[in-house]
């Protein structure tokens, strides 16, 4: 089995922004610890200014600050006003704002990294709405369902609310099923690319799920529905259903479920997207959908799993699961170039990824203390990353389904 192994070195911040031009379509912003207070202040306040220019820019300086610098403290006696504020952006809906207060949120609720459900309702209340409404851009919906899925996965713990989010990400994109003759929907690119995002925040959701829920929804989509996406003609949507078949039997498996084998002709299906030569295909979309269902079809036949390496200053994270896979894609494609700075210092995202508690001094452990607190109520929901490494000694004891 072949092993990536990723360095992720520490660059001063001149460098690591330069670096990020080719992560981020914003305008990267220089942000010196001296100016941190400041300029944390000046974007809030930005937010509230009526004209749309100053509210973006503002945002953007956030979407900056926050993935490259981990700053709880700075975050956290300011939350209220930040609130507030991206509540009225999200409610707003213009496509651009809106898209970049999707993100910022996202990024906030990482900053926090802390349970509370009056928080996921206040974000949840301005966000379905607006991913409801099929009058609003594919585009700003969207980005919409990649943030409730992060703000859920973070915030919540009620498990009825994050399964009535489950239902209504599903709604979205069951558009995409296949019809009961077999046939393919035939939908625009757009949808199909909220689609793809509704799916990924589902699949991130139903890996917090106790395992009895988890049964169910296993038993309800893995055999037939979200293996039909993979028929989908498009590439994205095509890859991330494959990816979620993926998680989904490997929890299965994990959870010791009826439902944990999968049948024949999803066998075949993943073998025939793994060497599928479709003319109408480019060579970058062959190449990555080959390599996807090659590597999902081999877990299945051979019972691997994705494995590699990420080092970040003198720590190692090891991915040796599609669930662990999922979470680092998700975090990392958010965070860009400021993954590094998070996995080292962010309390939250090492609790996710099962690394060694942080190295703390007398002045931050207050601090620690209330993590700590917040990782035990975290506990029952977020069990699985437990799983993310290959020793399982500290384990946390799960429910398990009862036939």
């Amino acid at each position: 089995m072949k092993i990536y192994f990723i360095e992720l070195i520490d660059l001063p911040e001149e460098l690591l922004y330069f670096l990020m031009a080719g992560f981020s379509t914003t305008n990267d912003i220089i942000i010196s610890t001296d100016s941190l207070d400041e300029k944390l202040d000046i974007s809030i306040e930005g937010l509230r200014n009526k004209d749309l220019k100053t509210r973006e820019n503002s945002l953007r300086t956030l979407q900056t600050l926050f993935s490259q610098k981990y700053i709880y403290d700075l975050v956290s006696s300011r939350s209220e006003n930040l609130i507030e504020q991206l509540v009225t952006c999200l409610r707003k809906s213009n496509e651009s704002e809106g898209q970049l207060a999707a993100i910022v949120t996202s990024l906030f609720i990482i900053q926090l990294g802390e349970s509370n459900d009056e928080l996921f309702i206040k974000f949840r209340d301005a966000i379905i709405p607006i991913l409801r409404d099929e009058s609003k851009s594919s585009s700003l919906r969207k980005n919409y369902a990649k943030a409730i899925g992060i703000i859920c996965f973070v915030a919540c713990e009620d498990i009825s609310a994050t399964v009535e989010l489950m239902k209504t990400l599903e709604t979205i994109f069951s558009r995409s099923y296949l019809h009961g003759d077999g046939t393919v929907s035939i939908i625009n690119h757009d949808l199909q690319e909220l689609h793809t995002a509704a799916l990924a925040s589902w699949c991130l959701l139903i890996s917090t799920m106790p395992n009895n829920i988890t049964h169910e929804l296993i038993r309800t989509y893995a055999p037939a529905k979200i293996p039909g996406l993979i028929e989908s003609n498009n590439s994205d949507l095509r890859n991330q259903a494959g990816e979620t078949v993926a998680v989904l039997y490997e929890i299965a498996r994990e959870i010791n479920s009826v439902f944990a084998e999968p049948p024949e002709s999803l066998l075949i299906t993943l073998e025939k997207k793994a060497n599928e030569s479709a003319k109408y295909k480019g060579k970058k979309e062959k190449r990555v959908q080959h390599a996807t269902f090659r590597e999902i079809y081999n877990s299945f036949e051979e019972g691997t799993s994705p494995e590699f390496d990420i080092k970040f200053g003198r720590e190692i994270l090891e991915i040796t699961s599609w669930t662990s896979r999922l979470y680092y894609n998700t975090f990392s494609n958010l965070l860009a170039a400021g993954m590094n700075v998070h996995l080292k210092e962010n309390g939250f995202l090492r609790s996710v990824f099962n690394l060694d508690d942080l190295e703390i001094d007398d002045m931050q452990q207050s601090k620690s203390n209330r993590f700590e607190r917040h990782l035990a109520k975290k506990a029952a929901f977020k069990v699985r990353t437990q799983a993310l490494k290959k020793t399982r000694a500290n384990k946390a004891i799960r429910s398990q389904y009862e036939d």
